[in-house]
């Protein structure tokens, strides 16, 4: 076969076939992104919602552990989280001269910054603003709440199950995120269902930490 053959022999794409292979390519990626979308908006409120119950687990070890025996989980902005903790002599000299402890700035004076947690700013933590406090003790015996922390509306996790000590994360997107009606407006449909993933963490005043996500479908919170 001579060289003028070989190179007759050898075609290229013509523009016609390439249009037609950058279409199915669209065709597919346009298929494609909703799922991702949707998968990568409910991978960050779910990390989001894992970290603050790694905070509040971090409180409750604390406080069992006798390094802190009184501990406040303190929400500055709903978007940056302190915990704080009292020790043993400091939490011993208030309750002997007849101070118990209290889930307010002022009762933690002399107190120790444990950590600190910052959300992602793609994220909200439900109606948990500016002075919300939650605080834990050994046994449960000084638990309080100090804030819209104490003023929360009691939430139906099932049919049977309720509970006030929740802290919900939703996303940005959503305009309204009001976990007791179960009602979450979105700004605008983003996925392909448009319903945004809303995870919800529970604690208990022994520093029981539980993670739920909501099911539209089922209209419940489900265990996680």
């Amino acid at each position: 076969m001579t060289l003028v053959q070989q190179k007759q022999n050898i075609k290229g794409f013509t523009l016609l076939e390439l249009l037609v292979v950058l279409a199915i390519i669209g065709v597919v990626a346009g298929l494609g992104f909703p799922r991702f979308e949707k998968w990568s908006m409910d991978r960050l409120v779910r990390t989001q919602a894992e970290k603050v119950a790694s905070i509040l687990s971090v409180a409750s070890t604390q406080v069992e552990r006798g390094s802190y025996p009184y501990v406040r989980v303190e929400f500055e902005t709903n978007k940056y989280i302190t915990v704080k903790g009292i020790d043993a002599t400091t939490l011993s000299n208030n309750l002997n001269s007849g101070t118990q402890p209290k889930c307010k700035d002022t009762d933690m004076n002399g107190s120790d910054t444990i950590t600190t947690l910052t959300l992602d700013e793609k994220v909200n933590v439900y109606h948990l603003v500016t002075n919300a406090a939650i605080c834990f003790s050994k046994g449960g015996k000084y638990f309080d709440q100090f804030g819209s922390a104490d003023s929360q509306v009691n939430t139906l996790l099932d049919k049977l199950t309720g509970t006030n000590n929740i802290i919900v994360i939703c996303h940005q997107r959503v305009t309204t995120c009001n976990p007791p009606t179960k009602q979450f407006e979105p700004l605008q449909t983003a996925t392909k269902d448009g319903n945004f993933p809303v995870y919800l963490v529970k604690y208990s005043r022994f520093g029981i930490v539980n993670k739920y996500k909501y099911s539209y479908e089922k209209k419940i919170y489900i265990n996680q």
